[in-house]
């Protein structure tokens, strides 16, 4: 009798467990990459949100970034996801490769690292400004790419585009291997500074940072993007400060989610309230995915389960961002 009673238990127990896992949501978070600091940061991240949100299970997955991301939130294929703020402005709005199609269900929840606009060419090239990519082979990123969008509108505000240079698409490995080659003039690159493939590129030949100084017009067109200064020895051979413009990196979510505002709130708090447990899974998210700038750089309406949480620590939100 005792042991029918200590399986019925058993059972019972085991019942319960199957219960709770199949009442579980389970969510995706779009990152970027592997080679990145966005990949890691997302795959902390989610552990954390399984961690700490009731009913939620998270997982973060390699995609290709930014466009791949809003694409998935706007079609209902994933829960959050990065994207680079000027990529999921112009979602929002409709511009760029949006027109006619606007993402207007893409909501922001907060800022994360900060994305650099980077261009190389060989410390002995003739180009020494935006404007002398004319004529020249550049490469621009992998097609497609949020990368390649960032690339487009640089050279847009010189007055250039694919019919004045001859543009090639490759992703930040290749474009390195292929400037070392000599098979192109010059490589723009979106990516964190002293990022593996940047670093491995500067220490194997002799690269130069071009600067677009905080003057430029570029800063006009594209106001998203504010002017930074690479310190000196950032790189191999920089030997003085170089201006190049940065962005930030923000998680997203849609309205298409499936997920309540309740839960958007819970999974923000987790994120917040136990930061220690993501922040070291690059140095750059360490350093600059804290809470002081986490509404900061946000160009798109914020999810009402997020300005929840900023307002009930105090943080003032913005009125555009409602």
């Amino acid at each position: 009798m005792k042991k029918l009673v200590s399986l019925i238990l058993c059972l019972a127990l085991c019942l319960a467990c199957v219960a709770s896992a199949s009442a579980a949501k389970f969510i995706t978070i779009g990152t970027a990459g592997t080679a990145g600091a966005l990949y890691p940061m997302g795959i902390a991240m989610a552990q954390t949100i399984t961690d700490h949100v009731d009913g939620i299970s998270a997982t973060g997955e390699a995609t290709a970034a930014s466009i791949q991301n809003l694409r998935d939130l706007h079609e209902g294929n994933s829960e959050l996801g990065i994207s680079q703020s000027e990529v999921a402005f112009y979602a929002y709005n409709g511009q760029m490769d949006y027109e006619g199609n606007a993402f207007t269900d893409i909501r922001a929840l907060y800022s994360t690292i900060y994305n650099f606009l980077q261009v190389f060419v060989p410390a002995d090239s003739d180009i020494h400004s935006i404007a002398d990519l004319k004529g020249k082979t550049v490469s621009m990123g992998s097609a497609g790419s949020g990368g390649e969008m960032a690339a487009r509108a640089l050279l847009s505000a010189y007055g250039l585009d694919y019919t004045t240079v001859n543009a090639q698409f490759m992703g930040e490995s290749d474009g390195s291997s292929a400037l070392k080659d000599g098979k192109i003039d010059a490589m723009i690159a979106t990516h964190p500074l002293g990022s593996a493939a940047m670093t491995e590129l500067t220490t194997s030949m002799n690269a130069r940072l071009l600067a677009i100084e905080a003057d430029d017009k570029f800063y006009e067109v594209y106001p998203l993007y504010t002017p930074y200064t690479v310190p000196a020895g950032t790189y191999n051979g920089q030997d003085a400060d170089v201006v190049i413009p940065r962005s930030r990196i923000i998680m997203c979510t849609s309205t298409n989610s499936g997920l309540t505002d309740d839960e958007i709130y819970e999974i923000v708090k987790a994120v917040w309230e136990n930061r220690d447990e993501w922040a070291g899974s690059a140095k750059s998210v360490e350093t600059q995915a804290v809470l002081e700038t986490a509404l900061e750089e946000i160009a798109i309406p914020m999810h009402p389960g997020a300005i929840r949480f900023f307002e009930e620590i105090g943080v003032e939100v913005p009125e555009a961002l409602k």
